[in-house]
């Protein structure tokens, strides 16, 4: 695996603005001042982030979303704020002409294209972290020394926001039934968090 090239241990604001986008339309105003207000992150209440934001931040936010609201909504909220970030890189990050041609490609091309293309940019998501991709059916995306589970210790896996943005990016760009499970977990004692992407 690879250090995301150019990585200070910054993470895109997307993971702090759609997990409140999230859980503020199922819950309200009150749970996400609550939430941001234990994590430490109260500033942020009165305007979200538009750069990068320390990743320390981000851990802090989704441990403290565990602590407040149990393991398995926050699995989902995570998960459901990942998507929410896909469809914003869909929207404003990634060209219309290669959504237009990758559905279009033999999927094994376009598969390998899109990896590359998440590679690239894994500095933008995995902080300090190591990323890497590797193509195959399933194909495996990698973070080792993630920073959203660092010191994090689970009985399940962890990492529903990246596989949520991930599984988005695959049902929009390859196939519309694509799958992403996490199949180990750092949160878990697992030497890295790894991503199965089948279609």
């Amino acid at each position: 695996m690879q250090r995301a090239a150019g990585s200070l241990g910054r993470i895109g604001p997307n993971a702090i603005i759609q997990l409140a986008a999230v859980l503020g339309d199922r819950a309200g105003a009150a749970p996400v001042r609550r939430l941001f207000e234990a994590a430490g992150l109260p500033h942020y209440l009165d305007t979200m982030p538009q750069e990068m934001v320390d990743e320390q931040e981000v851990r802090a936010l989704h441990a403290t979303l565990r602590a407040q609201f149990g393991v398995a909504c926050a699995q989902a909220l995570a998960r459901a704020a990942g998507r929410r970030t896909a469809g914003y890189l869909l929207e404003h990050r990634i060209p219309r002409p290669l959504q237009w041609l990758l559905p279009r490609l033999p999927k094994p091309l376009a598969v390998r294209l899109l990896l590359r293309i998440i590679e690239r940019h894994a500095w933008t998501f995995a902080g300090s972290g190591a990323f890497c991709a590797v193509y195959g059916r399933p194909a495996r995306l990698g973070i080792a020394h993630n920073p959203l589970c660092r010191g994090l210790q689970s009985e399940l896996p962890s990492c529903d926001f990246y596989a949520g943005t991930f599984e988005a990016l695959f049902r929009a760009l390859i196939d519309p039934a694509a799958k992403v499970r996490e199949v180990t977990c750092e949160a878990l004692g697992d030497r890295a968090c790894v991503f199965e992407v089948d279609w």
